[in-house]
């Protein structure tokens, strides 16, 4: 009875001791670098592709980044309790990688996996581990491997070419963002050189990360010997734009640049009368809408007259509107651009509503007068 007695205590010692609670707080933490401070983001000091120079600024915004579990297959709401966030620290990279600064973009947002990995792309093979990135709201600093180097790597390197979306992946005009889509039958993303060329993933750098626009098929494009693009004459920079296929255009491969490109314009090979006649129209109307207005002036004994206030106020909005639109017309090729463009585009459409405001209002005098 005494050796059973003696088994069960040290029976009942064991379980005790392997059922003691494990302190959480022993357990080692993920290190997560965070580029900047509390209450500050990561703004590149050049639009240079090549600059990779960088400052804190500060900023009203917390940082959220977007955390994705593949455990709970869902985006967390809040940081992971294992994460240990190291404030106003970059990675130290080695000789083997260079420090690339990385946008957030909607497009194609890059994504932070719980167990402290990065994914640059929406279907990249590689993920950089926490000691090989820093990260905040707007950007990432990430030490990426240099791919090639030596004299003969250099001198049999092709031209490198962004795909937009990257492999397996495809634009939604639906939520102007990209999507996973493999189909076998998918239409050539390079007809031009498909073969001359290294496909690389990712959306170029651009000054406003998020602006961007489709300049034409691919299909008209031409590839030029320093990896640049010639499309409807606008010359693109190597590195500043990229090719994708669209969905709702049954994937027909569209080349996407940054916004300041489209203002160059196309190089233009005869004028179309249309946009010569158009302001020179506005102009001889604006003319003889002010030519009323003086006559109206000329004639005293008429302006306390309902009629001639409400003609008036009708011809001055419509002469503002029509010279507006002929400014707009004359300069939207040259000096109008941004907010100066969205300004005149809004006064024009005021005064042309306040004009048939007023021509509304006369009508109803008419009727009121003589009915």
């Amino acid at each position: 009875m005494k050796v059973i007695h003696s088994v069960t205590i040290l029976s009942t010692f064991v379980v005790l001791v392997f059922t003691e609670p494990v302190d959480e707080s022993s357990v080692p933490k993920l290190t997560i670098l965070k580029c900047c401070r509390h209450k500050e983001e990561l703004v590149k000091e050049s639009d240079s592709e090549t600059d990779t120079r960088t400052r804190c600024e500060p900023t009203q915004n917390d940082w959220k980044p977007v955390i994705y579990s593949p455990s709970q297959r869902t985006i967390l709401e809040n940081l992971p309790a294992s994460w240990n966030v190291v404030q106003g620290k970059k990675p130290d990279c080695g000789d083997n990688s260079v420090l690339t600064y990385v946008p957030y973009r909607s497009t194609n947002p890059f994504w932070l996996v719980d167990d402290g990995s990065v994914l640059l792309e929406i279907n990249a093979d590689d993920k950089f581990e926490p000691n090989e990135y820093c990260a905040d709201s707007n950007a990432l600093l990430v030490c990426v491997r240099k791919k090639m180097e030596g004299n003969h790597a250099a001198a049999t390197m092709k031209p490198r070419v962004r795909q937009c979306c990257g492999e397996d992946a495809a634009f939604y005009e639906t939520i102007h963002a990209c999507a996973h889509m493999k189909e076998a039958n998918a239409t050539p993303l390079l007809p031009f050189a498909s073969s001359a060329v290294d496909i690389v993933p990712g959306f170029p750098t651009c000054p406003r990360s998020d602006n961007f626009t489709i300049l034409g098929d691919a299909k008209d494009a031409v590839l030029l010997p320093d990896g640049g693009l010639e499309i409807d004459g606008v010359a693109l920079p190597a590195g500043q734009f990229c090719v994708e296929r669209i969905k709702e255009l049954n994937q027909v491969a569209k080349v996407f640049a940054c916004s300041e490109h489209s203002s160059q314009g196309p190089i233009m090979q005869a004028a179309d009368i249309r946009f010569t006649l158009y302001p020179v129209g506005f102009i001889i109307s604006a003319v003889f809408l002010a030519a009323t207005l003086a006559a109206g002036w000329l004639l005293p004994a008429s302006h306390h007259v309902l009629h001639w206030r409400c003609q008036t106020h009708h011809v001055a909005c419509l002469m503002l509107g029509d010279l507006l639109m002929a400014i707009i017309q004359l300069g939207h090729h040259t000096a109008l651009h941004g907010g100066s463009c969205k300004a005149l585009a809004i006064m024009a459409h005021f005064f042309f509503l306040a004009a048939f405001f007023w021509l509304n209002t006369m009508c109803f005098n008419i009727w009121w007068t003589f009915r």
